[in-house]
């Protein structure tokens, strides 16, 4: 059986299942160069028809993931060039608060419509010589048609063979089935923004599959990028940078904040999140309500809302179903503190956090769903664009041309050597990941030990703020002497945080919160990436670490690099002086 998963809308994406294995999973922005791009992946749905191609296979069924859509937002992209000003307008009186109140928002939409310098996307779909705006915005029927006729046309397949699954449905059948699980009796819980009509689910995957619980009024999501607008930030982006505040905050300054403004304005009740004291316009309430707040408590009073309804629905999910192994997926997954703090409820034995449970991994989802008595957890996210043919010595040669040294056959031996001597390297290797993180395939690496370097990372290359971490790798067999990690949690994908155990916490400080000591880490197992696995454990001989500081390889606001272009660009582009490909070494000529 050999199926195409496909996701329309942010972050959009494309995967390729066959017989109930997961062979190619890539997001749209790797092609485009668009991070986060919204609309059809078409690029993406070629890469995964290659594949088939290349290894003989015929496709069968194509499942697109969520059911009910409208198109206007894919046909005018605006995420793909609004900036804050444009975020402020769009969530203040211009259109939201309009719409509220039942206003008229069409001056809005001809604005958008009207906007040919900005919407410079690569749409893909016919959007406006098969619909008008008016069908872009109410028709989700005949905006389904118009996906189904161009990936029938695209993939070469009668459209009888083509399905639509309900968006919570694909997130939880891939939270559960992505998952390398211990126990098949779990919990699920979704939580994101808005899919199908709904934002939170339960469900109880045991002897068979039941959603149990479902709420269309969970505004975790929407209250947290609306924070994230306030305080100055990109919604739908850089929610991690508010998660990444909060901590700096003091705990009785949090209390107020949260007590005045989040607490009241939702409730969990049997296994829902329902409104409380909801105001109809959650965005002027907050920002009215915020303005006697300091920028860092109110970061972590927004984090705290996150935490403690998720704390409740959780614990009313296992007396719903007597689970103790929860799965956890949606947009919310992506808090790594919220997952840190369900993981050490007492009642809690596993939480199975696949990785990028955002909107991307829906086209695996539903994947997941149409192939459901098959279906095999993922090993790794190693899922993407293939760099291996396009790093021999002479394409390296030509497409460097001459402007850096290349030493070839290099060892991890000589690697460890140059991370021992506080070197920062990128390392780039076979397929890239899926999702968010990277994890040793595009990567920048660099030794945990030294809290310097994390500035010259941010100075050289990265351009981050000052009070975001970086993550770690770490060898599994390892992590015990370093990650308060009791009950022995399963994580590969850096989705759950855990607190340092002092005694090593020297060793790894520049991979941890600076503030609370927290780590986000890929804990590697060898048989996910045996040769990072290997760089690892030669960087341990040397220096006693068993882990690395691990950043993606990217310049800030692009999507982490695919190709040998985007790796060429970033490294022209940046502080590094280090580039190691395959088993060879690039150094920039001072």
């Amino acid at each position: 059986m050999v199926i195409i998963g496909i996701h329309v809308g942010h972050n959009a994406s494309a995967c390729l299942m066959v017989d109930g294995s997961v062979k190619v999973a890539i997001q749209e922005e790797r092609f485009t160069k668009l991070k986060n791009f919204q609309g059809y992946p078409k690029q993406s749905i070629d890469y995964a028809l290659k594949y088939i191609q290349d290894n003989d296979l015929k496709l069968d069924k194509i499942v697109f993931s969520t059911i009910n859509n409208v198109g206007f937002w894919y046909a005018y992209p605006t995420a793909h060039y609004y900036k804050m000003k444009d975020y402020v307008s769009h969530y203040g009186d211009a259109y939201y608060g309009t719409k509220i109140k039942n206003g008229d928002v069409s001056s809005y939409y001809e604005t958008i419509i009207n906007d040919k310098d900005k919407n410079k996307a690569p749409l893909y779909l016919p959007y406006t010589d098969t619909l008008n705006n008016d069908e872009l915005l109410n028709d989700v029927e005949k905006f389904r048609k118009l996906k189904v006729d161009f990936a029938s046309t695209q993939c070469d397949i009668d459209p009888s063979k083509i399905e639509f699954i309900d968006h919570h449905t694909c997130h939880a059948y891939y939270g559960y089935f992505a998952s390398n699980r211990k126990n098949d009796n779990c919990a699920v819980i979704t939580l994101d923004s808005f899919g199908d009509g709904l934002n939170q689910t339960i469900w109880h995957f045991n002897k068979e599959i039941k959603r149990i619980r479902a709420s269309d009024q969970c505004d975790l999501a929407r209250i947290y990028k609306l924070t994230t607008l306030i305080l100055g930030m990109k919604p739908d982006e850089h929610e991690f940078k508010v998660m990444g505040l909060a901590p700096y905050a003091k705990s009785d300054y949090v209390d107020i904040v949260y007590k005045d403004v989040y607490e009241p304005i939702l409730k969990v009740e049997d296994g829902r999140v329902l409104h409380n004291n909801r105001p109809d316009d959650l965005y002027i309430y907050l920002k009215e309500k915020l303005v006697p707040y300091r920028f860092d408590n109110i970061a972590g009073a927004v984090q705290k809302l996150v935490e403690e309804v998720a704390i409740k629905l959780i614990r009313q999910a296992h007396e719903l179903t007597g689970a103790k192994h929860f799965c956890i997926s949606g947009g919310v997954s992506m808090n790594i503190k919220m997952n840190m703090l369900i993981s050490k409820l007492d009642f809690v034995e596993q939480v199975y956090v696949p990785a990028s449970g955002s909107d991307e991994s829906l086209c695996m989802g539903a994947c997941y769903y149409a192939e459901v008595e098959n279906s095999k957890p993922l090993l790794n996210t190693y899922l993407g664009y293939d760099i291996t043919n396009e790093v021999t010595e002479d394409k390296i040669k030509v497409m460097f041309g001459g402007k850096y040294e290349v030493i070839s056959d290099v060892t991890h031996d000589m690697v460890a050597d140059i991370l021992a001597n506080e070197n920062v390297v990128a390392v780039v290797r076979g397929r890239e990941e899926f999702g968010a993180r990277a994890l040793g395939n595009r990567s920048i690496i660099a030794s945990p030990k030294n809290p310097a370097t994390v500035k010259v990372i941010n100075e050289a290359i990265k351009n981050r703020d000052f009070w975001m971490p970086f993550a770690l790798s770490i060898l599994s067999e390892n992590a015990d002497n370093f990650l308060d990690n009791e009950k022995n949690m399963n994580s590969p994908y850096m989705t759950i945080g855990f607190e340092t155990k002092d005694e090593n916490y020297d060793l790894i400080k520049a991979g941890t919160h600076p503030y609370d000591r927290t780590c986000r880490p890929q804990i590697l197992e060898k048989e996910a990436n045996p040769q990072y696995h290997s760089l690892i454990s030669a960087f341990y001989k040397k220096t006693q670490i068993p882990a690395l500081l691990n950043t993606s390889l990217n310049l800030h606001g692009n999507p982490v690099c695919s190709n040998m272009q985007d790796v060429l660009y970033t490294f022209e582009n940046s502080g590094l002086n280090y580039l190691y490909i395959d088993d060879k070494f690039l150094i920039k000529k001072v």
